[in-house]
């Protein structure tokens, strides 16, 4: 197999944890590639094509794949553009393409997961390229491109979640030559935003917005292009984000009017088009680069990109909303024609690990092009011998003049029919389901002694963890979930767990869990945020009333506290406060700490002997042998 060098490590804002992967969905010799992707229970959905055929996979959080489906739906190519989840079903729109011409097959698909088959499939008989699905009061709404009459045109498809049946279809234009490449609602409002051409006939085209109401898609609210002053410029909305009264749009242009000479271009504006800045950005290194999702966060967002020139990769890169850039990362390496994405949604967030799909042609030996999905965690650090890193830099080129100004879109008149869909449904083809990347977990060291929770009683036992960011060290965290995760596979299905962690607020993690759920217990800790100040006041006021709700006088009923020590006077009152209002001798509340220091350990051993608490400092030679004396202190 070829050397792959896909991957990356993303300073300064997105440290990975041992939890990443790299996971290959394609098959040896066909062209593969993905273009949706969505979490949805605790599942990663992908949608995608090999060769001809579309696909749909679902893995778990840890990238094992749980099934893979082929589906054909028209003669030509097929491409899954958007799907949701919704009621244990999946809705598909999409579309077949005889590559080079005007031909588009639509298909819209309700697919149940529960009963693992295909509920209704349904086309039009016109030319629609659909391209976002959304659920709206029962129906699906579909937006899209329609080419009818020699035009392309904006169109809107609302079709009935039950059977597919057509309810409502509207199309617009303005010189036929629009395109709805994205879409997204708020409330009552559907934004549409794409491309849209200067005249008729012609390759020059504006970014641009466009606002109707989701009851009345007959009426245009408000409509606004923009787009560089150069007469030979062509600009393409690629996404864009609503925060608050402001749009942040994402563009990739061409000013120079050269085919493979994109630009990324970024702009804020007010939800009627007034622009508040606008900004071009070169990557250097890259002659063209163009843009593809984008992902809100909540100190900034993230842009996901494809570079050309001199050779194929993918930049993933940071911005604060005022579109400065903070941090850039290349995904490739310098063999031609190496990775790439189409249009779609690629980049998703989700308890603390950030989701990536995309092809690549490293991926096999057979020189083809093969989609894969990448897990990468946002806070925690990682091995770095597992991905070569590509830090880039990402320059803002100049400061856009736009030109800003309103259309006035027609509808069309279109007459139309549904049918359903002739389809063939493959459940099996030879995959190369493999992790490209996967960190080995260590060979935990095995005790002499099994293990035995022998005449124990049962425990319910709270976790209460300090999850600030002086706790993210191996000897403090990491360490204490390490051993966690070993004793779990020796406790019974009656032992009770349940974690809450604290920082600048207490969070109930798991609520009197089956110590036997030890998967989720350990997916559940592994997601758990680092950051912030330490409220452990308002964590023990949590951990008391949980552990009083599952408490039972034949149990170990016990609160762990982890904590670094680092306790202001106000706080240690408060604890001893809380807790001498709550002392009970069927609650035990131990402190772990995590410090050597000798003032620290003495201020805690104060107040844990002025409430009947224990203190025990932890390192990484005894933390097994004071976790298992606090699970295994009482008898049967």
């Amino acid at each position: 197999m070829k050397l792959f060098s896909l991957l990356f490590i993303i300073l300064g804002f997105l440290n990975v944890s041992a939890q990443v992967f790299v996971k290959n969905l394609g098959n040896p010799g066909v062209d593969d590639g993905t273009t949706c992707l969505q979490i949805h229970n605790n599942t990663i959905y992908v949608s995608g094509y090999s060769g001809k055929d579309s696909y749909l996979a679902a893995l778990n959080l840890d990238g094992d794949l749980l099934w893979k489906k082929y589906f054909s739906f028209s003669e030509y190519a097929n491409y899954i553009s958007d799907f949701l989840l919704h009621d244990n079903h999946l809705y598909i729109c999409g579309y077949g393409h005889d590559s080079g011409t005007a031909i588009f097959d639509d298909f819209f698909v309700k697919y149940s997961l529960s009963l693992d088959k295909i509920v209704w499939a349904k086309r039009t008989s016109l030319q629609i390229k659909p391209n976002n699905i959304h659920l709206d009061n029962g129906n699906l709404l579909i937006t899209g491109d329609e080419y009818a009459k020699g035009k392309f045109a904006l169109c809107f498809l609302k079709l009935s979640e039950k059977n597919g049946k057509v309810e409502t279809f509207n199309s617009w234009y303005f010189s036929g030559q629009e395109s709805a490449a994205i879409a997204k609602i708020e409330g009552e409002t559907l934004f549409v935003g794409g491309r849209y051409a200067l005249k008729a006939k012609t390759d020059k085209y504006r970014a641009a917005v466009s606002q109707f109401t989701l009851n009345d898609l007959n009426h245009l609210n408000t409509h606004y292009f923009l787009n560089s002053k150069q007469d030979n410029a062509r600009a393409y909305l690629a996404d864009f984000e609503i925060k608050g009264d402001t749009v942040i749009g994402a563009c990739f242009s061409n000013n120079m009017g050269i085919d493979n000479q994109y630009s990324l271009s970024l702009f804020s504006t007010l939800k009627n088009g007034s622009v508040n800045w606008a900004q071009e950005y070169h990557l250097d290194g890259y002659t063209s680069i163009s843009v593809k999702d984008f992902l809100a966060l909540e100190d900034g967002f993230l842009l996901l990109g494809q570079a050309k020139l001199p050779q194929e990769d993918l930049f993933l890169s940071k911005f604060d909303w005022e579109g400065y850039p903070m941090t850039t990362v290349i995904l490739g390496s310098n063999l031609p024609d190496n990775i790439r994405i189409d249009q779609g949604k690629f980049l998703l967030e989700d308890k603390g690990f950030i989701y990536l799909s995309a092809q690549s042609k490293n991926v096999s030996n057979m020189g083809d092009y093969d989609s894969f999905i990448l897990k990468i965690g946002v806070n925690d650090t990682w091995d770095t011998s597992c991905f070569p890193n590509k830090i880039g830099n990402l320059q803002i080129k100049a400061y856009e003049e736009l030109i800003e100004g309103s259309m006035t879109l027609l509808a069309y008149d279109t007459s139309f029919k549904e049918m359903n869909v002739p389809f063939q449904t493959f459940q099996s083809k030879v995959d190369y389901n493999k992790f490209l990347c996967k960190p080995v977990e260590p060979v935990q060291e095995k005790n002499s002694a099994f293990i035995s929770f022998e005449n124990v009683a049962f425990n319910n036992t709270v976790y209460l963890l300090d999850a600030s960011l002086s706790m993210n060290r191996e000897d403090r965290m990491p360490l204490l979930k390490k051993s966690i995760f070993k004793i779990l596979g020796f406790m019974r299905t009656e032992d009770k767990i349940s974690v809450i962690s604290y920082a600048n607020k207490a969070n109930l993690i798991l609520n009197g869990l089956s110590a036997s759920e030890n998967e989720q217990i350990e997916e559940s800790l592994n997601s758990l945020l680092i950051g912030g100040q330490s409220d452990i006041v308002a964590g023990l006021q949590m951990s008391l009333k949980i552990a009083k709700e599952n408490a039972s006088t034949a149990f170990n009923n016990r609160i762990i506290i982890s904590t670094d020590g680092d306790l202001s006077l106000e706080k240690l009152a408060e604890l001893k406060s809380v807790l001498l209002k709550n002392q009970s001798s069927n609650i035990i509340v131990s402190f772990f700490l995590f410090n050597n220091s000798s003032v620290y350990l003495q201020q805690l051993q104060d107040l844990a002997q002025s409430v009947g608490a224990s203190v025990h400092v932890i390192d990484k030679n005894n933390i097994e042998n004071v976790l298992l004396n606090e699970l295994r202190a009482k008898k049967m």
